[in-house]
């Protein structure tokens, strides 16, 4: 996780441009080469069409509804226009920041605690929030006390983990380093601006952030969420929170801004998590008979199948185009793919913590 961090500001800098979403978000295709990922104990990939996406926005608007519905599409309407212009090259970028318009980039990570007593109350908000642990209309009056258990029931383990890493998460740290270099990179850019950092469920906070935004007289915003791949339970959450406070402050909803949903196919990310890859193949004995082992948080399959939530087809498709690249530098070293637990909770799986606890 930490080399993806690492290389994530250099993926969406180097290419010296900024990407926003169209007025709906496009499903992604398949993987132009599945049979070089592993897939025998994952689900394949349905084929689905692309979308373009292209330039950015002068204006746009989150487009949130409350809960995920059906079609991932919905959440994105409103993104852009044909009457607002679209700027695809760095020097009509830099025309966008001229005058006394004061550029603010605002990056959403997830957070985490930086001490052991923070575990417990992180792990409430994390639970607390629906788009991790999806209940049934009826009872979401449950969702709050339902957090509240989990949160104390999982924290001593949690805290465990914590504590070998050296009593907290070192996210902070180096979310803040991210920010400084994305900073530098748009200075020498000659895009000034500033670049802010909120998190969804610790400190800094989205609401935070924002209002550090507002105090600053920020007049044009690039929201840019540090997942490369979207998902309803990471990226979602953040812009669902965001579209929440954004419709409720006038001084937000007439400041121009733009969304980068997701980011995973930019080539300078491509080039430096290959890059990643390359150098650690050089500390084996012998390199080519490594296997490369690709590990990535999972969603639920509802959310998959039943949602369109789009995480798992991009992630496939960002390791092919990693394979892609390390074929170009002579590398064709086999991988596979491993997805991780659950990054939402379904209701069976929220009556099994029930059960065995």
């Amino acid at each position: 996780m930490w080399s993806s961090s690492q290389a994530s500001t250099r993926g969406v800098v180097e290419m010296g441009r900024v990407e926003a979403g169209p007025s709906h978000f496009p499903k992604r295709p398949a993987p132009r080469n599945p049979a070089r990922v592993n897939l025998s104990r994952i689900h394949a990939v349905k084929p689905c069409s692309a979308g373009d996406r292209s330039g950015i926005s002068v204006k746009c608007n989150l487009g949130w509804s409350s809960q995920p519905s059906p079609d991932l599409r919905h959440h994105f309407t409103g993104y852009s226009s044909a009457s607002e212009a679209v700027l695809t090259s760095q020097s009509d970028l830099r025309k966008l920041f001229v005058g006394n318009e004061k550029i603010g980039v605002l990056l959403l990570n997830l957070g985490g605690p930086e001490t052991l007593d923070d575990v417990q109350p992180f792990l409430f908000n994390l639970f607390a929030d629906p788009d991790i642990i999806r209940l049934p209309r009826l009872f979401r009056f449950l969702q709050k006390p339902l957090a509240q258990f989990i949160s104390v029931v999982r924290a001593p383990k949690s805290k465990e983990g914590y504590a070998s890493i050296g009593g907290g998460s070192p996210l902070r740290q180096i979310t803040d380093a991210q920010a400084e270099a994305l900073r530098e990179a748009l200075c020498e850019k000659d895009v000034p601006s500033k670049v802010y950092v909120g998190m969804r469920y610790w400190h800094p906070f989205t609401e935070e952030a924002i209002e550090q935004i507002k105090h600053d007289g920020i007049t044009k915003l690039v929201v840019l969420p540090l997942y490369p791949q979207f998902s309803i339970s990471t990226s979602g959450s953040s812009l669902r929170l965001l579209e929440s406070i954004f419709r409720e402050d006038e001084y937000l909803v007439n400041m121009q801004h733009t969304v980068i949903p997701s980011w995973y196919q930019r080539e300078g990310y491509i080039k430096a998590m290959a890059t990643l890859i390359e150098n650690e193949l050089k500390n084996f004995p012998e390199p080519q008979k490594v296997m490369i082992f690709f590990s990535a948080h999972g969603v639920p399959l509802a959310y998959v199948e039943e949602a369109g939530d789009p995480y798992k087809a991009e992630m496939e498709e960002c390791i092919d185009l990693i394979m892609e690249e390390l074929e170009k530098r002579g590398i064709t070293n086999p991988c596979t793919l491993a997805y991780q637990v659950a990054g939402a909770l379904s209701i069976n799986q929220i009556w099994c913590l029930f059960f065995f606890y």
